[in-house]
């Protein structure tokens, strides 16, 4: 009875060698280009089939260097990372769906508000289905990570993979941006004097780049604290893990502060407060003191250190001119000069989309097309979308509430709301429920991260670029770890 299964077994190696020698001829005659692309296409078919996980971890991974690599067909790689995603989930289908989620019940609703305005809108259809469909790869990654975390077995170190692609992708791209300023190697618009540009990475937009750095370093700030909290300092591994997160630390809010993006500073100011909120919690309402306290005091001894003249004059003016862009005013009533350019600009994309919204209140102009709205011609009777004499649009309306009730209507907004109520609920709950020093940090980290998406967003829109998978890896840790059963504190004894 045994003779059929091993004969099966020797005809199914010899398929294997056999392929493994017709792939290895096939790469061989191809150019070294194409057969690398292929080879890691190989390798990545190889992940997806092995592991739910794997796929998640590469569009993880892809999302800096999207624009620096095209593949056969114009594809990039963070694209072709979605195939394998939808690949992954198919593969898998077998396995048992996880239980619907607020997160992600929300989240599909506000795709289909998104699904609705753009079928009414009175502009470019095809422009809203695109911008539908870049939410839709949100959604797709949200529930490709929820489904590789609902093995409990494998779920840590699951988890532990995706927190490393978390961390050393925007890491990468931080030291890239460092580099840059360092060197002054960048485009002319970028410049900030003594021969300095403003850090963009590989993401090509300082405010992007500062974004995108926002998403990252709550991750390894809430990750070093819970691994502090264990108290393993005698252990090698506890200070391997900590001198990681550290580098990583350190890459990110370096690339940070180098891109001088006001919006992307105040956002890391948010992602502070909330993370560090977050923290003190578990210790009383003393430590929460100490920390408003040390908050009030670094703040107050920053003020003093700009005006010793001692901090670099670049940064010092940029530190001064947040609070131009705080004030609200009527552009058109404004002088414009070289020195408020750009926060009259900001303005008036602003009432522009506010202009959008009193147009159409419900449904908005239609997803993906704020810059149509913005650039169209005006008939006679009609009132421009656009403040004079700013004619072109820069994409974005510089504050993401506003712009997404433009283009998608007060419903759109309202559900954009409620599913990043659901992401700060469920992050509250991953910090009750967490039950170890790596759940708690991936804990505190992605509250910081909501926090700072939701400060920053008030100066820009965060959600371009692909952006999401890391948004949407970050909610889906998060709703994993809030849907566990409660259990015992920490033990410091367990790294």
């Amino acid at each position: 009875m045994q003779f059929p299964m091993m004969a099966q077994r020797d005809w199914s190696r010899w398929l294997w060698l056999a392929g493994a020698i017709a792939t290895g001829a096939s790469l061989a005659v191809m150019p070294p280009l194409l057969a690398v692309s292929w080879l890691l296409g190989l390798v990545a078919l190889g992940l997806a089939a092995s592991d739910p996980v794997w796929p998640v971890a590469l569009a993880v991974l892809s999302v800096p260097f999207q624009q620096l690599v095209l593949l056969p067909g114009g594809i990039s790689v963070t694209q072709f990372c979605f195939g394998l995603v939808a690949l992954s989930l198919l593969w898998h289908i077998r396995q048992r769906w996880p239980k619907p989620e607020i997160t992600g019940l929300t989240l599909a609703i506000f795709i289909w508000t998104l699904a609705l305005a753009a079928a009414l809108t009175p502009l470019s259809r095809s422009e809203g289905l695109k911008e539908t469909f870049r939410w839709g790869t949100v959604l797709l990654i949200y529930l490709a990570a929820v489904w590789a975390l609902q093995d409990p077995a494998r779920a840590q170190w699951r988890r532990a993979v995706l927190v490393a692609c978390l961390l050393a992708a925007p890491a990468i791209t931080g030291l890239i941006g460092i580099g840059q300023y360092l060197t002054g190697i960048g485009p002319d618009s970028f410049a900030i004097g003594s021969g300095r540009v403003r850090a963009y990475g590989t993401i090509g937009q300082p405010n992007s780049f500062a974004g995108y750095l926002n998403q990252a370093w709550p991750l390894a700030a809430g990750m070093g604290l819970a691994l502090i909290e264990t108290r393993r300092w005698r252990t090698y591994h506890w200070w391997l893990i900590l001198g990681a997160l550290a580098l990583a630390g350190a890459s990110l809010l370096g690339g940070l502060l180098a891109s001088f993006s006001r919006g992307g500073w105040i956002g890391a100011m948010v992602g502070v407060l909330a993370l560090g909120i977050a923290f003190a919690g578990r210790y009383g309402r003393r430590i929460v003191g100490i920390i408003v306290t040390a908050v009030l005091i670094a703040g107050l001894g920053g003020l003093l250190l700009l005006n010793s003249g001692l901090v670099p004059a670049a940064f010092s003016n940029r530190v001064s001119s947040i609070l131009e862009n705080l004030r609200p005013f009527d552009v058109r009533s404004v002088e414009i000069t070289p020195a408020n350019f750009a926060v009259v600009e900001r303005m008036a994309h602003l009432q522009a989309a506010w202009n959008m919204i009193q147009e159409r209140p419900l449904f908005g102009v239609g997803p993906g097309n704020f810059s149509i709205a913005y650039e169209r011609l005006v008939y006679s009777g009609q009132t421009p979308t656009w403040i004079k004499p700013w004619y072109d649009s820069r994409g974005h309306a510089h504050n993401y509430y506003l712009h997404i009730a433009a283009e998608s209507g007060l419903i759109g907004a309202l559900a954009y709301l409620v599913w990043l109520g659901s992401g700060w609920y469920r992050a509250i709950g991953a910090v009750r429920r967490a039950r170890d020093w790596l759940t708690r940090g991936i804990a505190l980290g992605g509250i910081g991260v909501i926090g700072a998406l939701s400060g920053h967003n008030l100066f820009e829109n965060l959600h371009v670029l692909n952006m999401g998978v890391q948004l949407g890896t970050v909610i889906a840790l998060l709703a994993t770890i809030a849907a566990e059963p409660a259990s015992q504190p920490i033990d410091k004894e367990d790294v």
